[in-house]
């Protein structure tokens, strides 16, 4: 069974009337859930009958579950998935705020951008697929910066050796996590960032343009400025 496309449809303007509009929401849900109920079912091999046996129903109450005509308690749907092994995810959206009212460990429900949806289809993926390839490849990423940062700072380089002059009791793996969340601000903060790590003055997510105590503004910023070169021709 192909899936009507709820999102595409919330998009359209059907309606002004407010009741109208709800009812149609109610509908659709009602179908993604009873279809994905079914589906869920089919895949563990169970017949209604079955299923029905499981939660100690008859057989009649698993089909009215998964009817898309009837209302569904939330109990007895989430009594239904639990037998399957299967969770229940819920979120509240309003305007750009998305409130995740389920269970979320292991699982976060967030919301994307229509740009994501045309890459996923100029891509001829899934949403969800383009979203967990990126994230992939994402932290390949942050992976291969925290270790070029590290090997950075272990090394001879004379601007390693000046940032572990200023390391105190901090490790280099310690400093290399606040450069690696400096790094992923703006081009124009990204420097007074690193110049706060280095002074240890401040953590990074709270740097700022302030005066540092007891240090050179200006010896902390042509540092900063070599360290960030320096890395930026390591990951080029």
């Amino acid at each position: 069974m192909k899936k009507p496309n709820f999102q595409a449809w919330l998009q359209q303007k059907v309606s002004d009337d407010s009741e109208v509009i709800l009812a149609g929401k109610l509908e659709y849900l009602r179908l993604y859930l009873t279809d994905a109920m079914r589906e869920i079912r089919n895949k563990a091999g169970l017949t209604q009958t079955q299923l029905a046996e499981k939660l100690g129903v008859q057989q009649a109450a698993v089909s009215k579950l998964e009817s898309a005509l009837k209302e569904h308690e939330l109990e007895s749907v989430l009594h239904y998935l639990h037998a399957l092994g299967a969770d229940l995810l819920v979120a509240v959206k309003q305007g750009d705020e998305l409130y995740q009212a389920s269970d979320n460990e292991g699982v976060l429900l967030v919301d994307v951008p229509d740009v994501v949806a045309q890459k996923a289809l100029a891509a001829n993926m899934s949403v969800r697929e383009y979203v967990r390839v990126a994230i992939e490849k994402f932290s390949s990423q942050n992976d291969r910066l925290r270790t070029a940062l590290v090997k950075l700072l272990e090394s001879d380089d004379p601007v390693a050796l000046k940032v572990r002059e200023r390391l105190g009791a901090r490790t280099i793996q310690e400093v290399a996590v606040e450069l690696e969340k400096c790094l992923s601000l703006s081009e124009e903060d990204r420097i007074f960032a690193v110049k706060n790590v280095l002074a240890a003055n401040v953590a990074c997510g709270e740097s700022n343009r302030g005066s540092s105590d007891e240090v050179d503004e200006i010896e902390l910023l042509d540092l900063a400025e070599e360290l960030l070169e320096k890395l930026a021709e390591i990951l080029s």
